[in-house]
Protein backbone atom coordinates (compact mmCIF):
# COMPACT_ATOMS: atom_id res chain seq x y z
CA UNK A 1 0.00 0.00 0.00
CA UNK A 2 1.37 3.55 -0.66
CA UNK A 3 1.04 6.31 1.67
CA UNK A 4 1.79 10.11 1.01
CA UNK A 5 3.06 12.62 3.22
CA UNK A 6 0.03 15.82 3.29
CA UNK A 7 2.30 17.59 1.20
CA UNK A 8 2.19 14.76 -1.78
CA UNK A 9 -1.36 14.78 -1.61
CA UNK A 10 -1.73 18.16 -1.82
CA UNK A 11 0.00 18.27 -5.04
CA UNK A 12 -1.79 14.94 -6.43
CA UNK A 13 -5.27 16.72 -5.89
CA UNK A 14 -4.48 20.25 -5.87
CA UNK A 15 -5.61 20.89 -2.54
CA UNK A 16 -3.18 23.12 0.37
CA UNK A 17 -2.61 21.29 3.28
CA UNK A 18 -4.63 23.17 5.56
CA UNK A 19 -7.59 22.11 3.27
CA UNK A 20 -7.19 18.83 3.71
CA UNK A 21 -6.63 19.36 7.79
CA UNK A 22 -9.40 21.08 7.29
CA UNK A 23 -11.60 18.50 6.14
CA UNK A 24 -10.35 15.48 8.40
CA UNK A 25 -11.69 18.06 10.74
CA UNK A 26 -15.16 18.31 9.99
CA UNK A 27 -15.40 14.05 9.01
CA UNK A 28 -14.75 14.36 5.65
CA UNK A 29 -11.77 12.61 5.17
CA UNK A 30 -12.14 9.91 8.57
CA UNK A 31 -9.25 7.48 6.71
CA UNK A 32 -6.09 9.53 7.67
CA UNK A 33 -4.00 7.49 9.80
CA UNK A 34 -1.22 8.44 11.99
CA UNK A 35 2.24 7.06 12.46
CA UNK A 36 3.96 6.33 15.67
CA UNK A 37 6.04 10.01 15.28
CA UNK A 38 2.15 11.30 15.25
CA UNK A 39 2.57 12.39 11.42
CA UNK A 40 -0.35 11.99 9.48
CA UNK A 41 -0.36 9.18 6.27
CA UNK A 42 -2.20 9.16 3.41
CA UNK A 43 -3.23 6.73 1.03
CA UNK A 44 -4.96 6.16 -2.33
CA UNK A 45 -8.10 5.78 -0.75
CA UNK A 46 -7.95 8.97 0.43
CA UNK A 47 -6.99 10.47 -2.70
CA UNK A 48 -10.10 9.02 -4.16
CA UNK A 49 -12.01 11.02 -1.10
CA UNK A 50 -10.01 14.44 -1.87
CA UNK A 51 -11.26 13.66 -5.60
CA UNK A 52 -14.42 13.11 -4.64
CA UNK A 53 -15.21 15.89 -2.85
CA UNK A 54 -13.74 18.53 -5.32
CA UNK A 55 -16.19 16.55 -7.75
CA UNK A 56 -19.30 17.49 -5.10
CA UNK A 57 -18.15 20.87 -4.81
CA UNK A 58 -17.88 21.61 -8.92
CA UNK A 59 -21.64 19.58 -9.00
CA UNK A 60 -22.60 22.85 -6.32
CA UNK A 61 -22.40 20.94 -3.12
CA UNK A 62 -21.88 22.56 -0.05
CA UNK A 63 -19.56 21.19 2.81
CA UNK A 64 -22.34 21.06 4.77
CA UNK A 65 -24.40 18.74 2.31
CA UNK A 66 -21.48 16.45 1.96
CA UNK A 67 -21.03 16.40 5.70
CA UNK A 68 -24.40 15.08 5.39
CA UNK A 69 -23.56 12.14 3.20
CA UNK A 70 -21.16 11.35 4.93
CA UNK A 71 -23.73 10.91 8.34
CA UNK A 72 -25.75 8.94 5.87
CA UNK A 73 -23.19 6.21 5.18
CA UNK A 74 -21.56 6.44 8.53
CA UNK A 75 -24.59 5.49 10.07
CA UNK A 76 -26.08 3.07 7.39
CA UNK A 77 -23.36 2.20 6.22
CA UNK A 78 -24.58 1.64 2.86
CA UNK A 79 -23.59 3.83 -0.41
CA UNK A 80 -27.58 3.18 -1.44
CA UNK A 81 -28.50 5.45 1.28
CA UNK A 82 -25.90 7.82 1.09
CA UNK A 83 -26.05 8.06 -3.17
CA UNK A 84 -29.93 8.12 -2.72
CA UNK A 85 -29.37 11.24 -0.82
CA UNK A 86 -26.89 12.56 -3.15
CA UNK A 87 -29.15 11.99 -5.96
CA UNK A 88 -31.90 13.90 -4.15
CA UNK A 89 -29.68 17.06 -3.63
CA UNK A 90 -28.01 17.19 -7.17
CA UNK A 91 -32.23 17.32 -8.37
CA UNK A 92 -32.51 20.19 -5.96
CA UNK A 93 -29.50 21.57 -7.22
CA UNK A 94 -31.03 21.40 -10.49
CA UNK A 95 -34.13 23.18 -9.53
CA UNK A 96 -32.14 26.12 -8.02
CA UNK A 97 -29.85 26.41 -11.55
CA UNK A 98 -33.04 26.30 -13.46
CA UNK A 99 -34.90 28.82 -11.40
CA UNK A 100 -31.52 31.03 -11.83
CA UNK A 101 -31.49 30.47 -15.42
CA UNK A 102 -34.98 31.62 -15.98
CA UNK A 103 -34.12 35.01 -13.34
CA UNK A 104 -31.00 35.95 -15.30
CA UNK A 105 -33.27 35.49 -19.31
CA UNK A 106 -35.92 37.85 -17.60
CA UNK A 107 -33.18 39.80 -16.46
CA UNK A 108 -31.48 39.89 -19.58
CA UNK A 109 -34.71 41.05 -21.23
CA UNK A 110 -35.37 44.14 -19.15
CA UNK A 111 -31.76 45.07 -19.69
CA UNK A 112 -32.01 44.78 -23.48
CA UNK A 113 -35.75 46.92 -23.16
CA UNK A 114 -34.11 49.31 -21.38
CA UNK A 115 -31.06 50.04 -23.10
CA UNK A 116 -33.33 50.01 -26.51
CA UNK A 117 -35.20 53.03 -24.59
CA UNK A 118 -32.35 54.78 -23.47
CA UNK A 119 -30.91 54.49 -27.20
CA UNK A 120 -34.20 55.66 -28.59
CA UNK A 121 -34.12 58.76 -26.32
CA UNK A 122 -30.78 59.72 -27.12
CA UNK A 123 -31.50 59.34 -30.82
CA UNK A 124 -34.77 61.47 -30.66
CA UNK A 125 -32.12 64.26 -28.43
CA UNK A 126 -29.78 64.53 -31.95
Amino acid sequence: MRTYKIGELARIVNLTPRTIRYYEEIGLLNSVKKVESGRRIYTDEDIRRLKFIKRLKVLGLSLKEMEELENIYQINRSNRDALLKLLELLKKHLHNIDSRIDHLKKLKKEIISYSERIEDKLNKEE
